[in-house]
């Protein structure tokens, strides 16, 4: 047991002497480490010694018990009191607990009241202590670390866990300032999903080193926080004063790329101002990502990709359109694609040829670099190449739509035969898993897609054809619909309920539930009362 120090206080030197030696303050958890006769030597003991705790008699010539006490208090020492008194005085008492005392004891004292008094005190002050420590310790990570601690606390207020209120007060806690010509950055890369099924065994591999190098390489240029999102790709957010930094971090992805051999996709945002910036770069590279990962594509800005180009390129829209299409083997929406990419097409009977041209070796790539080609999809894209000069406008387009319905068909067999199989089991195994762990707050996609031994990509993709729902919407249904049952059971606190649920702030269960039932926990909870 750590004895803990104390110092007793009395003006008559033969209960002083009593109080010392009477009782075994060593089985109580403390070591006397001072003795004080009067209430001025009391002062100048308890400076020296710094004691846990002060047993003191409350009447005393010249200063009293109570009169030290607060003495004490104005020199901010952290003690524990308790008085002794041989007066059943309300007066006293009510003094002594205004200024904090722990107990109030009469004199003469019992022993089981005295050792059960000690013991409280005891476990008040090993308590006080633990507290202190951790906040010291916080402190500390904080000072020494505070990157990677708001690192954090970004990641939870881009996950909405956390509201921005707490994210600003936090940022303000640790002195970080966010000077008014400061922007925010976001990029978000992966390798291609297509690129695991056809070099499983180097995808993770390729997926480090890109993290590693995009760390190593921003590191050098930027301030930046970066952490995994939900979906697995690495998001970095970069701090910046010029706006040339899109083409600098564009440069850097290609050389990545090069450099890699490896097929990135990559996303960067627009530059925006001040903390609320940060989540409009981040909304914005993550729209970016889904895009490029539909296409295959590269490296998504957008200035490049949704502004000049958009103006420029009349049929971009319905391009993307058709790869999306076909990298879902949605034979449905490849029709819709391919009615929009014709419409949108020019005039000119040329000029539509090569357009036409153009989508067919993309989406030669595309499929080569998924599920692979076969030798029947080879020989008719081979065929197409060999006959397209004898092939008139209107043809051209009719043997091309043909050549990609039957490679969304091919594509699903496969699909079906290899990736589809045992989604079921994952699926029951993945549901179990969310049900077990909901009241834990970092529950996601990444934890769960790890438990049942997927990629999150492609996790989140089958998640969502099964349950035809994001991850994440499935995730808050099952928090909220288990609050409304607590709510429904009327016993439970509003803080318990948070606490199975896995959201630790109140105000922000509040917020949610709000907009899941359009009632606020406490409107909902009286519908139930009895």
């Amino acid at each position: 047991m750590e004895l803990l120090k104390l110092v007793i206080v009395d003006d008559e030197p033969i209960l002083l002497k009593g109080l010392m030696d009477t009782y075994e303050w060593d089985k109580m958890g403390f070591q006397v480490v001072g003795t004080a006769q009067s209430g001025e030597q009391a002062l100048k003991v308890i400076r020296d010694k710094n004691p846990d705790v002060v047993l003191t008699d409350i009447r005393m010539k010249q200063m009293t018990g109570l009169q030290m006490m607060e003495e004490v208090q104005k020199t901010q020492k952290d003690c524990i009191f308790i008085v002794l008194s041989a007066y059943r005085d309300f007066s006293y008492a009510k003094q002594a607990c205004n200024l904090g005392a722990f107990a109030y004891l009469l004199k003469p004292i019992e022993d089981e009241q005295l050792q059960e008094t000690m013991e409280s005190a005891y476990k008040a002050c090993m308590e006080k202590k633990k507290n202190t420590e951790k906040y010291e310790n916080w402190e500390r990570i904080v000072k020494e670390d505070s990157v990677s601690f708001l690192e954090v606390v970004v990641q939870k207020y881009l996950q909405e866990q956390i509201p921005f209120e707490k994210m600003q007060e936090v940022f303000d806690t640790v002195g970080q300032i966010v000077e008014p010509a400061d922007r925010f950055i976001t990029v978000d890369a992966d390798i291609d999903i297509a690129y695991k099924i056809t070099n499983a065994l180097e995808y993770e591999a390729s997926r480090f080193v890109l993290k590693k190098f995009l760390e190593e390489e921003l590191g050098s240029r930027y301030f930046f926080w970066h952490f995994p999102n939900e979906e697995g790709s690495s998001i970095f957010i970069v701090k910046t004063k010029d706006n040339a930094t899109v083409r600098e971090l564009k440069h850097l992805l290609e050389q990545a790329k090069e450099e890699q051999r490896s097929p990135i996709v990559a996303s960067i945002s627009k530059p925006y101002k001040g903390l609320v910036g940060i989540r409009r770069s981040y909304e914005e590279a993550v729209k970016l990502f889904d895009l490029a990962s539909v296409t295959g594509g590269g490296t998504f800005t957008i200035r490049e990709e949704l502004g000049e180009q958009g103006e420029k390129n009349y049929s971009a829209e319905e391009e993307l359109q058709i790869f999306g299409a076909l990298r879902k083997n949605d034979e449905e929406a490849l029709k819709e694609a391919f009615v929009r990419f014709i419409y949108a097409l020019p005039d000119d009977e040329d000029a539509q040829r090569q357009k036409m041209h153009a989508i067919m070796l993309r989406a030669e790539v595309t499929i080569e670099d998924s599920y692979g080609m076969t030798v029947e999809l080879k020989r008719q894209f081979q065929n197409y190449y060999s006959n397209m000069q004898n092939l008139n406008a209107s043809k051209e387009v009719d043997v091309c739509y043909k050549i990609l319905c039957r490679a969304i068909e091919i594509r699903s067999e496969y699909a079906s035969n290899h990736e589809m199989k045992g989604n079921k089991e994952y699926m029951g195994d993945a549901v179990a898993y969310i049900e077990e762990h909901l009241r834990e707050e970092d529950l996601s996609i990444v934890s769960v897609a790890t438990h049942v031994y997927l990629n999150p990509v492609y996790f989140g993709r089958v998640f969502k054809e099964t349950f035809h729902m994001s991850f994440k919407k499935y995730l808050l249904q099952c928090r909220m619909e288990k609050a409304k049952k607590l709510l429904e059971g009327n016993t439970e606190s509003i803080g318990s309920i948070c606490d199975q649920i896995g959201i630790s702030n109140p105000s922000y269960f509040a917020h949610l539930f709000k907009e899941y039932t359009g009632k606020l926990p406490s409107e909902y909870k009286k519908e139930f009362d009895t």
